[in-house]
């Protein structure tokens, strides 16, 4: 199965304010109620992404929901990972409102799969290398054979399943090391999901890591991608509400973050 790789050339983005402009450099870094948040401005999309994979050292890209949002606010390692990470990108609608509100750059918004395949396509026209790690067997080789079929020209240099023996850790890194890939891409059943990097990043001096479940499963046909509109409308929770509805209960959460932003945006004036 070829992937879809048609994408919006925009990234979605609230009208900024008055004073705000595009990052320099990989992104500009802003802080929403204190938790690091990059703006990764359209222009030169592709050529400052593949930079990253060529900086001669090791750096992990993040996508940012509210709700991850204020976990790091409780969980330390959380939000050192946030603060060392290469790239942090917000894929909420509420991050964007919540720095408008606090009158920031607002941060370009971004789904998580066409982030992740407009990225692979910078590294097939720069002959570049991917490493897949997670998933099940079954789930590993239909991500393989689809990766390979819409982007020949990637070159997939290793893979290892998800859930494996803690025994098996050091093999993995040390494969990984090996085959000195410029991008690991990895999905379900990896223990830590966004921290295993952080917690083994002196093992790796190149390449840039993301952990999503969701795009991988969307890669291996496991599960079908929201829709332009639905995420442009910030709806995109909708789908995942419908499949876990106790996760209603979140809305506490967020109405607490909007009273942060009243805090923070009290302690400015």
């Amino acid at each position: 199965m070829e992937i879809q790789t048609q994408t919006q050339t925009a990234p979605l983005s609230e009208t900024p304010q008055p004073g705000t402009g595009a990052g320099t450099g990989a992104g500009e870094r802003i802080y929403v109620t204190g938790i690091p948040v990059d703006h990764f401005a359209e222009e030169g999309f592709e050529d400052r992404l593949s930079l990253l994979t060529a900086c001669g050292k090791a750096g992990n890209i993040v996508f940012l929901s509210l709700w991850d949002l204020m976990r790091a606010r409780r969980d330390r390692e959380f939000r050192r990972l946030l603060e060392q990470a290469a790239l942090v990108i917000p894929v909420s609608r509420g991050i964007q409102r919540g720095a408008a509100f606090l009158k920031k750059t607002v941060p370009a918004r971004y789904m998580p799969f066409e982030f992740v395949i407009r990225f692979l396509a910078a590294l097939e026209e720069r002959q570049r290398s991917l490493y897949l790690l997670g998933c099940t067997p079954e789930e590993l080789q239909s991500i393989e054979q689809n990766l390979r079929q819409t982007f020949p020209g990637l070159k997939i240099v290793g893979r290892y399943t998800g859930s494996y023996p803690r025994a098996k850790d050091k093999d993995i890194r040390t494969a990984i090391k090996k085959a000195a890939p410029h991008c690991v891409l990895m999905g379900s059943g990896i223990r830590g999901k966004e921290k295993w990097f952080f917690r083994r990043k002196d093992d790796f001096s190149t390449g840039v890591f993301i952990w999503s479940a969701s795009v991988m499963d969307i890669i291996s046909g496991k599960r079908k991608k929201v829709s332009r509109e639905t995420f442009q409308k910030g709806r995109e929770f909708i789908p995942e509400l419908i499949r876990r509805p106790w996760r209603a209960v979140r809305g506490i959460v967020y109405l607490y973050f909007g009273l942060l932003l009243l805090v923070y945006r009290l302690k400015k004036t």
